[in-house]
């Protein structure tokens, strides 16, 4: 079973870690245009670690693949990215 993988977004070149077992999609608050204030959502790695969010972002992906992916993202100050296959239905875990 595929648990990662890398997808490179054709318009932007951007390469984006997905994880298929996630629950969240992050993505990088560096990579974004977001406010450098702290949202009041706050995310925890596995080992319990707190993860403060910056806010949301929608990435508009162009996988090559006859249509673009609106994927919305909670802008994190990690460099995680993970979820994507689950969201749009081209991953079951079962």
């Amino acid at each position: 079973m595929i648990q990662r993988l890398y997808l490179t977004d054709k318009t932007s070149s951007s390469r984006y870690l997905i994880e298929t077992g996630a629950d969240v999609f992050v993505a990088s608050h560096s990579a974004h245009k977001t406010s450098g204030q702290a949202a009041q959502m706050q995310l925890f790695a596995a080992n319990g670690t707190a993860i403060p969010t910056y806010g949301k972002h929608v990435l508009k992906l162009d996988l090559g693949l006859r249509r673009t992916f609106n994927w919305p993202s909670c802008c994190v100050t990690t460099d995680y990215r993970c979820g994507f296959l689950r969201h749009f239905g081209l991953f079951s875990g079962h």
